[in-house]
């Protein structure tokens, strides 16, 4: 009997303590306050796109094209040494007008160009050592070539214009257009160059403002070096 109520009683007392302890643990998490974790930096697309450099897409180069005349399209050729040239945009001096009448200097090379007699007329030490047939322009406002006083530029070689083309060409200066010596114009049918109005040389004037010459003619002058040489080109009156 006494050890039923020894028993009894250890019994009330644990449930008691169990009672007890479950009532502080509610109250414990009544009072607690939670703990909140700071949420990680996000990162939003836009932030991602701008933290990587970018680059404009690549676009093709254009390579400026300096044009001299309307109507001329320099060709690139090979000079008698190798060397490929073409036109620069850099030309001469403009016209000047030439002497009347014109003074051959007693030395050095010169070079005259007479429109009335359509010949270009070599001087070398005050001698004339050669003389060329030519076709300088015609008449008038828009084609004629201007009395002009000066030096030869640069070796052009060959061009196009007017259709046609063209070998041997120096530069001389610009008028209205590029005003060159060059050989006669010429046209290629089946790999041959068929030459045009060769039986006006030293006849009478036809070109577009350039002073031409036979094909042959055009050739020794390149040879002859005129670069640099001084010249003049008397005006067109007896036509």
């Amino acid at each position: 009997m006494r050890r039923s109520v020894w028993l009894l009683a250890v019994s009330l007392g644990l449930i008691i303590v169990a009672l007890w302890g479950i009532g502080a643990y509610s109250m414990y998490q009544k009072d607690r306050s939670p703990v909140v974790w700071p949420a990680p930096a996000s990162t939003t697309l836009e932030q991602e796109e701008t933290s990587v450099p970018t680059h404009a897409p690549l676009s093709p180069t254009a390579t400026p094209v300096s044009t001299i005349a309307p109507t001329l399209v320099p060709v690139k050729t090979t000079t008698r040494s190798g060397e490929t040239v073409s036109p620069t945009s850099s030309p001469t001096p403009s016209p000047t007008p030439s002497p009347t009448p014109p003074i051959v200097p007693a030395e050095g090379r010169f070079i005259l160009v007479d429109q009335d007699t359509q010949l270009v007329h070599i001087y070398e030490d005050g001698v004339e050592t050669r003389s060329l047939p030519c076709s300088t322009g015609l008449p008038g406002p828009q084609m004629n070539t201007p009395a002009w006083e000066g030096v030869v530029g640069e070796y052009w070689g060959t061009f196009f214009a007017y259709d046609v083309y063209a070998d041997e060409a120096w530069y001389l200066f610009k008028s209205l257009g590029s005003i060159l010596i060059h050989s006669s114009p010429y046209t290629v049918e089946n790999g041959v160059k068929v030459y045009q109005d060769m039986e006006i040389l030293g006849v009478h004037p036809a070109s577009h403002g350039c002073i031409r010459l036979s094909p042959e003619d055009a050739l020794w002058f390149t040879e002859w070096g005129p670069e640099g040489v001084p010249i003049v080109i008397t005006p067109l009156e007896d036509h």
